[in-house]
């Protein structure tokens, strides 16, 4: 199994989270003495995969998919994620602690959790949540590799973009709207590691004043000039076709100038300041949703390919 974030496989992945609590009860499983007892199962270009690593991500992959995959599933999703690090190593692309912990609670959120209660979740079902990042890491990684490698490789022209469009029924909300791109100011709201319930709900309560407060993106250091535990960061472009659901529909609705509604994230709390909306020329939702689908299944195709040589040119070793 793997995914990258746009992926049909991802959003599964995402759905199927919603029942960690649920197995989680049922599993109660904790990692005791016995399990740090580890060996060296495969050695993937001399890379160690040990039997620990492979009893945790059979743990993780059986609670994600209901027990139907095993041992066997972990080994072989284990060995193309060594194969996906030695890659981005080799073509120095790094995934940051931060982008990977972001990337975590944008999947408990996927599964109505916040991050905490996923990791919680997890701990539970007797997974390391470490396992669980370093799936993500490969992935992340894995999906920068493919992007940088074949961006000039996947190239649509208009007619497949409307023959996508014309073969799929639009949304009747959707059709016809013009796709805008957003210019964003995050605003966080640091939270000290361990925050209690209390703790956060004041803090939420200063984003909610501040937000109130906003007077747009050009007035925002200013306005927490003095206000410790505030970081201004610098402003990103996004278009609709990349944010999530809910975020689409908040910034639908939030006017220039404005800001979000405060979301938790893994150092606090997070507003985002809206800078500037700008429609984008010729294209309607339904054309990015489309242009985005296709990209996303040829580049999957090629990033199987790609995978497959790496697997023959490299020298795995079971024991």
């Amino acid at each position: 199994m793997i995914c990258d974030r746009r992926s049909t496989c991802a959003r599964r992945l995402a759905r199927l989270t919603r029942g960690v609590f649920l197995a989680a009860g049922f599993a109660a499983l904790v990692i005791g003495p016995a399990a740090a007892q580890s060996s060296i199962r495969v050695l993937v270009n001399d890379e160690p995969i040990t039997s620990l690593d492979i009893q945790q991500r059979a743990k993780m992959m059986s609670v994600f998919t209901n027990g139907k995959q095993g041992e066997k599933d972990a080994i072989d999703q284990l060995i193309d994620e060594r194969l996906m690090m030695q890659e981005a190593k080799r073509r120095n692309i790094t995934v940051e602690d931060g982008e990977v912990n972001d990337e975590l609670t944008n999947r408990a959120r996927a599964a109505k959790l916040s991050g905490e209660q996923f990791i919680q979740a997890l701990r539970r079902a007797g997974v390391s949540p470490q396992t669980f990042k370093d799936f993500l890491r490969a992935n992340m990684s894995w999906t920068r590799i493919v992007r940088a490698r074949f961006r000039a490789t996947v190239k649509l022209t208009d007619l497949d973009v409307a023959a996508a469009v014309t073969a799929k029924e639009a949304k009747p909300e959707a059709e016809g709207q013009t796709a805008m791109e957003y210019r964003l100011q995050p605003i966080l709201f640091v939270l000290p590691s361990g925050a209690t319930g209390a703790v956060e709900a004041k803090k939420r309560g200063e984003a909610n004043a501040f937000r109130a407060a906003y007077k747009g993106c050009d007035h925002s250091l200013e306005q927490v000039a003095g206000s410790p535990g505030i970081v201004v960061k610098e402003p990103v472009r996004r278009d609709v076709g990349s944010l999530p659901g809910p975020l689409k529909e908040a910034l639908a609705k939030t006017e220039v100038g404005g800001a979000t509604e405060p979301e938790r994230v893994p150092e606090g709390l997070q507003i985002l300041g809206v800078c500037a909306k700008n429609a984008i020329a010729g294209q309607t939702e339904d054309t990015v949703a489309a242009r985005q689908e296709i990209t996303s299944e040829r580049s999957q195709l090629l990033a199987r390919r790609y995978l497959r040589d790496l697997r023959s040119d490299a020298v795995i070793e079971y024991r």
